[in-house]
């Protein structure tokens, strides 16, 4: 994939090699992924803990932890990323921590980036009967950075669920629409005066159309064969004609059975997945499905609780390939509800979509390569509980990979003029095989709704085939959080987040060079004011170290951000 990816640049570099390069900017940047930059931030919406918000990549890193339920939430962030720790993405000024659920509730803001803010969450039902609900959520921003390209974005979206409640079934549907523009901002136009920019080219636009829909089993005796069946699909397109569509069906199906009078406890299952994906741009279309399925068994004996399988699955790309994993987890509950050492082997083929790579990174282009990965994993660690108060949990992973990816910045190539250097404000996506050991932990404590503090981290190394580092990704990530319930009516939190060492590739000369991106530390704090039962006030401080760090090569993040606004419950 490599020498391809070279091959596609090989017109530009040679271009390159003629021009008077203009030296590359030294990326820096010295905050951290909560980037609160409202600039770009229109793929990412990640869910937030109550306490604090999650950056996390979509599954570079994952704790796998028991935490205190909080009786609060924390603020939405508006950024592509996800720390189960994983690859973080520029995040939006934060304003959202709701609170316990109403019939209805309405926060109306606005921040120092001129940023209209609207969430509106809708409840209903009857207990044992139906439940729906809908959100409607949108926030946009329109301050620019000082010497780069202009930078707005806006993400909107609408969720709405009904949830069915039959004698012996729950029938499950959901619908979502979003919308999200940004802008290649990513280079500063006083260091191109030769080229006049298309301004329709510096625009983004993602629209997703979503649709699910499930019915599973509810027995309350465990002799009934249990089933579960699920359909969902996607269209997903953006400004410039790339689209793709997914469809899936899981389904699981599992029943009790006397296998052994030695376990207190088994169950035999067959689990499953279709997968079809159609993939269209500029330069290929594709059509690619996945056919799963994964037997199972799941005991208890005393202290030991295992789950054993076999997953098989049949892809059919460019060409039909089949693959096989074991599947073990084994959970050994040493003293009971208090410390448990868990561990296991398990993989996987999944696919890195248009979706993800996008709402990952808002700026990648429209034509970037897309792969499968087929994973396998180990694991082990152990996690517990002190005093139904502190939550623990540490973990040793070992991942192997066979097409991960890792971003790298390119030039929009409609503007490629002849002798002149172009900014290279696009990303595309270079696969390798290889593996990664991870460190992770977490440490969560609760003191009823007053005190709550999480503190957790990742360290990660990675090993290549092919290329040199592990672009974009980061060795280290810390996350802290604390929140105080002052008296019934003021809360105050506070989260920091650090990112360690990350690696860019820089393209724009020959020799390629490697730029080092700073460590940067993201600090954010709030206070939420409760006036009546009814409407409440909040205020959000976000990157309070003023820091325009570099979250992607050549994308520095918004300095300190101020969001404020009211709550009306009704």
């Amino acid at each position: 994939m490599y020498n391809k990816f070279l091959k596609r640049l090989s017109p530009i570099l040679v271009v390159l090699l003629i021009s008077n390069p203009i030296s590359a900017q030294n990326q820096s940047g010295s905050s951290q992924e909560h980037n609160e930059q409202v600039t770009i931030i229109s793929s990412f919406d990640p869910t937030i803990n109550q306490a604090f918000k999650v950056n996390t990549s979509p599954e570079d890193m994952k704790f796998s932890i028991d935490k205190p339920e909080f009786s609060f939430e924390s603020l939405d962030i508006n950024q592509p990323t996800e720390i189960t720790l994983n690859p973080i993405k520029p995040v939006v000024i934060n304003a959202d921590k709701r609170t316990s659920l109403t019939k209805n509730s309405l926060k109306l803001g606005v921040g120092s980036l001129f940023s209209p803010y609207l969430d509106f969450f809708h409840s209903s039902g009857q207990k044992n009967n139906y439940r729906f609900n809908a959100h409607l959520y949108q926030l946009s921003t329109f301050k620019n950075i000082n010497d780069y390209s202009p930078s707005p974005e806006t993400n909107s979206y609408l969720n709405l669920n009904y949830k069915k409640f039959f004698r012996y079934h729950i029938f499950d549907a959901g619908l979502k629409y979003s919308f999200k523009t940004n802008r290649y901002y990513g280079f500063k136009p006083d260091d191109y005066p030769s080229i006049t920019f298309d301004e329709n080219r510096l625009k983004q636009m993602y629209n997703l159309a979503k649709v699910n829909m499930a019915l599973s089993s509810n027995y309350s005796n465990n002799k009934k064969l249990f089933h579960q069946i699920s359909l969902d699909a996607y269209y997903y397109f953006d400004k410039y004609n790339t689209s793709e569509t997914n469809a899936n069906v899981n389904f699981d199906v599992h029943k009790s059975f006397n296998v052994s009078d030695m376990l207190d406890y088994q169950e035999l299952g067959l689990a499953g997945k279709v997968s079809y994906f159609e993939n269209v741009d500029s330069l290929n279309t594709s059509n690619e499905l996945l056919v799963s399925a994964t037997p199972y068994f799941k005991g208890n004996y005393g202290m030991f609780n295992f789950y054993l399988g076999l997953n098989f699955n049949i892809l059919n790309s460019n060409e039909t390939n089949f693959y096989f994993y074991p599947i073990i987890d084994l959970n050994v509950n040493l003293i009971p509800d208090i410390l448990t050492v868990f561990g296991g082997v398990n993989g996987k083929v999944e696919k890195h979509s248009f979706l993800k790579l996008s709402e990952l990174n808002p700026w990648v282009g429209s034509t970037i390569p897309l792969g499968w990965d087929h994973i396998f994993k180990a694991y082990a660690g152990i996690r517990g509980n002190i005093a139904q108060k502190v939550n623990f949990s540490t973990q040793v992973t070992w991942e192997k990979f066979n097409n991960m990816f890792f971003f790298v910045n390119v030039p929009d190539d409609t503007i490629i003029i002849y002798l002149i250097t172009v900014p290279f404000n696009k990303f595309s996506a270079l696969y390798d095989k290889g593996s990664v050991l991870a460190v992770s932990g977490e440490i969560t404590y609760a003191a009823g709704e007053k005190v709550n503090i999480l503190i957790g981290g990742k360290y990660n190394i990675y090993t290549l085939d092919s290329l040199a580092d592990a672009y974009h990704k980061p060795t280290s990530e810390i996350k802290l959080g604390v929140s105080f319930l002052i008296t019934k009516k003021l809360l105050i939190w506070s989260e920091a987040y650090y990112y360690g060492k990350r690696t860019a590739l820089d393209l724009t000369n020959l020799p390629y060079t490697q730029i080092d991106l700073d460590e940067f530390i993201d600090v954010n704090a709030g206070v939420d004011y409760t006036l009546t039962d009814k409407f409440s006030v909040f205020l959000s401080l976000n990157n309070l170290l003023n820091t325009q760090y570099q979250r992607y090569y050549n994308y520095p993040v918004h300095g300190i951000q101020i969001m404020g606004g009211i709550m009306y419950k009704f």
